[in-house]
């Protein structure tokens, strides 16, 4: 390879020759990766290394932005991430959250672009996401529609009822209502971390994360507690059936449910739940395809946005959708949770 071909790698920022050689400016004293996204230096300041052994020895040292010191970097995968628990952390301090947001020095625009990439949701739809789920777990306990409101980040009643109606399609009062009467609700312990199972008399209205544990070493390891099944004080049948069907699927037993759902949504997006449904055991869809399935391929961005809102996990397999790159994008209870059941599944499908 020239010093020209090499020159025009760095001018065009060009990640297909990261790792094929570094660069180094004399002027900074700094060597970075062909695609690193730096101020272009002048070219007579310029010197080329094959590795960063080479730089080193030279006297030059790692780019903080490109990274090159690292055999794998991805700094807008590791954006996004830092977006995400910054997200996650302070949803409820809309002061706080600017402040640590200004620290990133990254532009509106830009980190709407990568977030998007990897996640297929912008940064304000997630943080929509993150506000009204613990908006609901508070109106499940109990608590107010105002109390919900201030305490997730909301300062003014009409958007919170606005974005509760979007992501529930029902309001507060209503969903409050819903699990203040003749509710059956437990704790399961699963390989995955505990779920929330929460029935009517007649289906079972929700099953998602009852907190934000990590997957222990015995999932990890393949291995299931011989009584994870009984944990939680269950009433009522259908919770009792929910717990037994899903003990049956984290085992290897049981590949479909046969238990009445009734998840809480638009119209829209009980059609995308219902589509999830089809998806087979073992097998997965990209975004596109589940959109192509709910009867329109362009609306993949709010097929994915319905996804990302199913109330009732597993039962409606929305884990089995996945980035047309075949990355395995955001899931309610994680993304090792998401790998987790995607590999139970592969594992059990003969």
């Amino acid at each position: 390879m020239t010093e020209d071909e090499m020159w025009r790698a760095v001018r065009d920022c060009d990640a297909s020759f990261d790792g094929k050689f570094f660069y180094g400016v004399k002027t900074t004293g700094i060597y970075c990766r062909p695609s690193c996204k730096s101020k272009l230096p002048k070219r007579e300041n310029v010197v080329f290394f094959s590795t960063k052994e080479e730089a080193e020895k030279a006297g030059f040292h790692p780019c903080k932005r490109c990274r090159p010191d690292l055999i794998e970097y991805d700094p807008a995968a590791e954006l996004s991430r830092r977006t995400k628990e910054l997200y996650d952390s302070h949803y409820s301090d809309r002061v706080q959250l600017g402040l640590d947001m200004k620290k990133m020095s990254v532009s509106r625009k830009h980190l709407t672009e990568i977030f998007k990439q990897q996640y297929d949701i912008t940064p304000s739809e997630y943080l929509v996401q993150v506000r009204i789920a613990a908006a609901r777990q508070m109106l499940q306990d109990g608590s107010s529609i105002s109390d919900a409101a201030g305490m997730t980040g909301y300062e003014n009643l009409s958007e919170f009822y606005d974005h509760f109606r979007r992501q529930t399609g029902m309001t507060p009062a209503r969903y409050r209502q819903i699990f203040a009467d003749n509710i059956s609700r437990s704790v399961l312990e699963t390989p995955i971390g505990p779920l929330r199972i929460i029935a009517s008399k007649d289906a079972i209205l929700c099953v998602e994360q009852a907190g934000r544990e990590s997957l222990d070493a015995g999932a990890r390891t393949g291995s299931i507690p011989a009584d994870w099944i009984l944990s939680g004080d269950a009433s009522g049948d259908l919770v009792k059936d929910c717990k037994a069907q899903l003990g049956d699927y984290f085992a290897g037993k049981r590949k479909n449910f046969d238990l009445p759902v009734s998840p809480e949504g638009t119209d829209f997006q009980k059609n995308v739940w219902a589509h999830l449904k089809e998806i087979p055991y073992g097998q997965t869809r990209t975004y596109g395809e589940l959109a192509e399935m709910a009867g329109n391929k362009k609306a993949s961005r709010a097929v994915g946005m319905a996804n990302h809102c199913n109330p009732i996990l597993i039962l409606i397999p929305c884990h089995r959708v996945i980035g047309a790159d075949g990355s395995l994008t955001g899931y309610a209870a994680g993304i090792e949770a998401k790998k987790y059941l995607l590999q139970l599944e592969k594992g059990y499908t003969a």
